[in-house]
């Protein structure tokens, strides 16, 4: 068989709400965010801790020792990289002429280009993230210039950079400088006195920063883009900061989002755009937290305890909660998860045909009972994951985009982090999802962690040993010649089912299947298909990749991997156990 298993950023398309690549075949994306590592000075994924610069040189160097982490990527069989750009690193001072990008900003888009080729040699496709958490690092985050900060007479420079602040989202709602500077932001009306800056049109520079970043990597290859880079996700995790959530999504995300896809559109019209509605759309009820935060902004002391609790009940909740979580259980009858993001007819139709929704999901119950507010409870996850998952799927689907899950993951110091990975990972594949996992960070350590904020959440520990990785490598169709309607994987007796619904297309090209031998399947595994014919599969050992042809006679088409022939059909997913009688053995591959 011809194995092409590798598609093209350039010749990817949309049709029925999937990524598809040359050939008609549906794409599925499974990777990792790389890493927390980026947020700090140089803002790139592969520096040393101690480096605030980088050279080409220091950088090839580094790169060589990480070679066998950056291997690790490919052999645990992720096909994607969310790479997190830094709009501070592109434009450290505002930008004269917005039709280009400053000297600084060429000189690191540079080195992430040569992050990005390492990450292209091992088969990584990469999807650009114009990354940004509360705005600042004075204000323990991460992503705006010294700049873009709104500060006035009323608003002032901290006296010191807020560090290692664990509970640093409350600064969406406590923080004066991050709310005046995320209003300024999204009304692109900035005043920094410390700049001389008055009505500074600070967005508009944040959406010419990124059609020019798209400019200078379409220069690649000749003008023909560079072939890993297949998306930019526009703005991570937009939060209305006090806004009207209506206002917020409606208006406000809807022109900048609008504003640049056209500026992309200038210099690409290949690139797929990645929206996310706004990052609470799923956790918490905006107005009932507006009012609690009544009088606490002048509060000496924040105690989380006394805000997260009103009586007897709790502010932390799952979407599907009303109103309240209480430590005996739910109270209220389920809501709908609802984001005010355009739908299918406020987008320009050109905008429908790369548009990908992207979005996050970190269960607020899971982050609490990390700070010890309440018990995490693994049997409510998975009770209401499903459901929670199929609407947030559905937001996708009502405005005719991709669904992408681009962050989800969990604390490391979490009891039961596994059994959360898993799970996550079972939503996931239930729902036929893309996906990033947060995060694969190089640098990891005992003390700093991922060396934000304390955030412990890294697929890599202390001295880069892998840390539940297994349960991130899974087997799944990266190419599939028929459109996937099924897909599991049960990790305790690894059986693996993919189910093709629908016609094969009518290029002769095989569905590829990532199939992790050398973690899952250390003896070798067993194949059965809907196919006849042994030749409808060959094993390639050394990419982990199997190539199968399904039957293009039947309307549904279904393959099943075990560790040995003697399959237990009742403990098969219902979906396939009343049919695997009927599946032909193809034999055993080592």
């Amino acid at each position: 068989m011809d194995k092409k298993n590798i598609p093209n950023s350039q010749t990817l398309y949309k049709k029925d709400n999937w990524f598809r690549d040359s050939f008609g075949r549906y794409v599925m994306f499974r990777g990792v965010n790389f890493g927390s590592r980026s947020k700090l000075p140089p803002y790139l994924p592969i520096s040393p801790l101690n480096a605030k610069t980088l050279s080409a040189n220091e950088l090839t160097s580094e790169i060589e020792s990480v070679t066998r982490e950056l291997d690790l990527l490919k052999e645990s069989g992720f096909n994607a990289v969310r790479f997190i750009l830094s709009w501070k690193a592109i434009e450290p001072t505002p930008n004269s002429d917005l039709d280009r990008i400053l000297p600084e900003g060429e000189e690191y888009l540079r080195l992430v280009q040569q992050i990005i080729d390492e990450l292209y040699s091992r088969n990584l496709l990469v999807l650009l993230d114009f990354h940004q958490d509360i705005a600042h690092e004075v204000c323990g985050g991460d992503g705006f210039p010294d700049w873009a900060l709104a500060l006035n007479n009323e608003v002032k420079r901290p006296d010191k950079p807020v560090k290692n602040n664990r509970l640093w989202a409350m600064s969406y709602q406590l923080n004066k400088l991050v709310k005046n500077t995320l209003f300024s932001f999204y009304h692109n009306d900035l005043t920094n006195d410390e700049m001389r800056l008055s009505h500074y049109p600070v967005r508009t520079h944040l959406e010419k920063t990124i059609g020019q970043t798209i400019r200078f990597f379409k220069n690649a290859n000749g003008g023909e883009g560079h072939p890993a880079i297949f998306g930019v996700d526009l703005f991570n995790e937009p939060h209305p900061a006090g806004i009207d959530k209506l206002e917020f999504e409606s208006k406000l995300l809807k022109e900048y989002y609008l504003n640049v896809f056209h500026e992309i559109r200038k210099h690409d019209d290949k690139i797929f755009v990645f929206v996310e509605p706004r990052v609470d759309w799923t956790a918490f009820s905006s107005e009932e937290m507006n009012k609690k935060m009544t009088g606490w902004d002048k509060a000496k002391k924040f105690d989380l305890r006394r805000f997260l609790r009103i009586g007897d009940t709790e502010m932390i909740r799952s979407p599907l909660d009303e109103g309240t979580y209480t430590k005996k259980g739910l109270m209220d009858p389920p809501k709908e998860i609802n984001t005010y993001l355009p739908g299918k007819s406020d987008w320009p139709s050109e905008f429908l045909e790369r548009g990908v929704f992207s979005f996050h999901y970190y269960d607020p119950r899971a982050i609490m009972s990390s700070f010890g507010m309440i018990p995490d409870n693994i049997s409510k996850y998975k009770q209401d994951w499903p459901d929670v998952f199929e609407r947030i799927v559905s937001a996708g689907y009502e405005r005719d985009l991709i669904p992408f899950l681009t962050e989800f993951g969990g604390t490391q110091e979490s009891e039961q982090i596994g059994p959360y990975i898993n799970l996550q990972y079972i939503q996931v594949e239930s729902q036929l999802l893309n996906s990033t996992y947060w995060n694969y960070d190089l640098y990891n350590t005992k003390d700093g962690k991922d060396n934000w904020n304390l955030e412990n959440f890294s697929l890599l520990g202390p001295q880069r040993k892998p840390r539940h990785l297994d349960l991130a490598t899974r087997p799944y169709p990266l190419l599939s010649s028929a459109k996937p309607t099924f897909l599991s994987f049960d990790t305790k007796n690894k059986y693996f089912s993919l189910m093709l619904e629908g016609n094969v297309i009518e290029a002769d090209e095989p569905t590829v299947i990532y199939v992790p031998r050398n973690t899952h399947y250390p003896k070798g595994f067993c194949v059965w298909s809907t196919s006849t014919t042994k030749e409808s599969v060959e094993w390639d050992v050394d990419d982990q990749l199997l190539y199968w042809k399904p039957s293009k006679m039947p309307d549904s088409n279904t393959l099943v991997i075990a560790e040995r022939n003697d399959v237990q059909a009742n403990k098969l997913p219902k979906e396939v156990s009343g049919i695997f009688s009927s599946l032909t053995p193809l034999g055993r591959f080592e």
